[in-house]
């Protein structure tokens, strides 16, 4: 460490304010680092560097003394965002499910079942017996008639402005979206039994490894019909009533 060698270099170095820390060693030093306030960084507020250091751009001295404005000092990142355009909302033209005609055996089989345990249950000579038939008519309501109830009801197609959306499910839910700016082709296909039901199924064609199949869908010429004018237009055709 270097020792203080003139008072008049302390006092002075104390008035007039921290200048730059030379290295005892170093040739033509006469002030000494003890002499700077501890804490100062050397270089700062007075515009003198040590040689070899860099002037920062962040330096008000700096900035007066070599010249540097506003405008060359640099600015860093930005964060600034580019809103994205207004787009118009998603608008449900159309909710359906399968055609209703699938639940016709699920709807006899309960009738058939009702009329039946009404008649013989309980009529039986042995109390197993009684028991049996009770519980031969609930798993015949449960399988047969709850379940595929529950199942139609969780089958539902949606058609909005801009995509088509197939759930499908009871416990384990399926989705599949389809957006109608992807569709090439529009398909409608009906047996005999679904034509006199007015119901059939719409193939929608989005790609080579893409098909979505509505399937037996009650008004199936009319669904064909709203999904190929929305793959024409990009907006809802007016004739069109919204659902």
């Amino acid at each position: 460490m270097a020792r203080r060698t003139d008072e008049t270099d302390s006092f002075t170095s104390v008035v007039r304010g921290p200048g730059p820390v030379l290295s005892a060693t170093q040739p033509g030093s006469s002030r000494s680092p003890q002499g700077a306030r501890r804490g100062d960084k050397p270089g700062h507020g007075d515009g003198t560097y040590p040689p070899g250091a860099t002037p920062s751009r962040n330096d008000p001295a700096a900035t007066e003394r070599f010249g540097w404005g506003a405008a060359n000092v640099d600015p860093g990142y930005t964060t600034s965002v580019e809103p994205l355009r207004p787009t118009a909302p998603e608008v449900v033209l159309l909710r359906t499910r399968p055609h209703a005609r699938r639940l016709t055996l699920s709807v006899l089989v309960l009738f058939a079942t009702v009329t039946a345990f009404g008649y013989f249950g309980g009529r039986f000579p042995e109390e197993w017996q009684n028991w049996t038939a009770l519980a031969v008519a609930c798993a015949l309501v449960f399988f047969v008639t709850l379940l595929p109830f529950l199942a139609w009801l969780g089958h539902r197609y949606t058609v909005t402005t801009r995509r088509i959306i197939a759930r499908r499910g009871i416990l384990v839910r399926q989705r599949q979206d389809v957006y109608l700016a992807r569709v090439t082709d529009v398909r409608l296909r009906r047996t005999p039994l679904q034509a006199a039901f007015a119901s059939g199924d719409v193939r929608v064609v989005a790609g080579p490894d893409l098909t979505l199949v509505l399937r037996d869908v009650p008004s199936a010429r009319l669904v064909a019909d709203l999904l190929g004018d929305l793959t024409e237009h990009p907006t809802p055709p007016s004739h069109l009533p919204l659902q």
